[in-house]
């Protein structure tokens, strides 16, 4: 035992003088002085922070942002079905007025220009009301994170695919949609060809 109260090696000078563990338990370095332990306890230096360069900060020390586990939010929604089947109640039914106006009076070429060039502005101003309480709707159902409502100026299809890229964060599915769209555009051109076949029966007789 030392003359402070510390206890050293059992042969004395057998380690040379230094800074060592302190044996008493200590999270610094005290001091040997070849003899005995001393008094003068070195204190670790706090570890330096890691450099910043402006504005960016180390991926160590950036806020972790949790990740959004499925099943906390929305799959589907009414607005997200009607845009999946929407090829067919945009194109069946302008096939089926198109037959009704031929079959009755053919008008002008220009006025069908007009008149099909309006129907698809509202049927488009129609996609893009509904792409937006889609929206709304899987905000309201606790997703934090939807696609734009302006995919839909591309085609329904691109906002469908959008829109469940974000959705399987937060809720198991959101891929039916665009599965459902991809079917009705294959079923679409059938139906229409019935539509117009039962049009001009009724109004060509």
């Amino acid at each position: 035992m030392s003359g402070d109260g510390s206890s050293g090696p059992s042969v004395a000078g057998a380690i040379p003088a230094g800074w060592y563990p302190d044996p008493a338990g200590g999270t610094g370095k005290r001091w040997w002085d070849g003899n005995r332990w001393t008094d003068n306890i070195q204190q670790l230096e706090a570890p330096a922070p890691a450099p910043t360069f402006g504005n960016y900060v180390p991926a160590e020390l950036r806020p972790v942002q949790p990740i959004a586990h499925a099943e906390e939010g929305l799959g589907y929604t009414r607005a997200s079905w009607w845009l999946a089947g929407s090829p067919l109640w945009v194109v069946v039914p302008q096939a089926i007025v198109y037959e009704i106006f031929n079959a009755l009076a053919p008008p002008p070429m220009l006025s069908l220009v007009i008149g099909f060039g309006l129907l698809n502005v509202l049927a488009w101003a129609i996609l893009i009301r509904l792409a937006f309480a889609d929206r709304a709707a899987l905000f309201n159902g606790g997703n934090n994170l939807t696609a734009s409502p302006w995919w839909s100026l591309l085609t329904p299809l691109a906002y469908l695919i959008a829109r469940a890229r974000c959705v399987q964060l937060y809720a198991s599915g959101g891929w039916a949609s665009v599965i459902w769209w991809i079917l009705a555009a294959i079923l679409a051109p059938g139906f229409a060809v019935l539509g117009v076949i039962a049009a001009a029966g009724i109004f060509v007789n």
